[in-house]
């Protein structure tokens, strides 16, 4: 599914190779799995003939028209409301019908009602805080949800002094999404233009975390550390040398953990499938971190 919608969707496959978002120069992505096991993953992509945030930055504040067709394609591409004069529960429509453009609209309300593209708060909103859901007041969840929902209204795209950009947003509670990608995926997204270079670096550290994330809860890790220090007491090692000794835990640890770690059936799928944990048309030179010490 993923490669359809690369191939597809993103166009890296297709002859012009323009998709949703235009041509697409590079992009990376990581694969994480929630708790029910589902998987999703947070994409970077980067546009080809794309300026960089600052050069935006200067050309917004100087160059009206530039501006103006900037908003406009930054307006088509990411919406966070409902299309106009929809309703509640319709029918898919069919391409090849002469009616589809006028069906379309009523088709994407659907699919962003039935994906929960429209935010509503739960406990993985406040599964941060100490207090719980329940005992929070309206006001409080609006404040202390994680997601930062509701958001704050946008009648018109604009860029403030700080020159970040602020698009269209007719509902608060509607995250980012894609009409082309929602509808064709049917499936939740969040997404944001990166129009600075600190968001783009933060973007990129978040993303790089879940790559080394660990996927277990403390209570597991702390059960496999008893586990091999009680082994290593039972076996009567005769290792004196402390530090040797430390290795030979912590190695017994890291077994014990992997052992004991909890996948769900479509991580265990993928893995088996070939799919990896991260999805990129870029390529990387391979580092032997141990070659490295041992030469140090």
């Amino acid at each position: 599914m993923f490669n359809i919608f690369l191939g597809t969707l993103l166009g890296t496959t297709r002859p012009d190779r323009v998709g949703a978002f235009g041509r697409v120069k590079a992009y990376y992505g990581v694969v994480e799995a929630q708790a029910r096991g589902s998987l999703h993953i947070h994409l970077l992509i980067w546009l080809e003939g794309a300026l960089s945030p600052l050069d935006i930055q200067t050309k917004c504040q100087e160059n009206p028209a530039f501006r103006a067709q900037m908003f406009a394609w930054l307006e088509s591409i990411i919406k966070h409301d409902f299309p106009q004069g929809v309703f509640v529960l319709g029918r898919p429509p069919n391409p090849a019908n002469d009616t589809f453009h006028n069906e379309w609209p009523q088709y994407l309300r659907d699919v962003l009602d039935a994906s929960g593209q429209e935010h509503t708060h739960n406990d993985t909103c406040f599964k941060k805080l100490k207090v719980a859901m329940s005992r929070l007041s309206t006001q409080d969840r609006d404040e202390l949800c994680r997601f930062n929902l509701p958001a704050e209204l946008v009648e018109a795209t604009y860029m403030d002094d700080d020159g970040a950009t602020k698009i269209l947003r007719l509902n608060r509670l509607m995250s980012g999404y894609n009409p082309i990608v929602t509808g064709a995926m049917q499936c939740n997204t969040d997404i944001k233009f990166v129009g600075s270079g600190w968001v783009g670096m933060a973007l990129s550290v978040y993303m790089s975390s879940y790559t080394a994330k660990a996927c277990m809860d403390s209570a597991v890790i702390l059960c496999a550390l008893a586990a091999a220090v009680e082994d290593a007491e039972k076996r009567n090692d005769t290792v004196t040398d402390r530090d040797e000794s430390s290795r030979l835990i912590l190695r017994r640890t890291l077994n014990i953990m992997v052992g004991r770690r909890e996948l769900s059936a479509q991580q265990v799928a993928a893995e088996l499938l070939g799919h990896g944990n991260h999805h990129t048309n870029a390529r990387f030179a391979k580092f032997y971190w141990s070659g490295m010490l041992s030469y140090v």
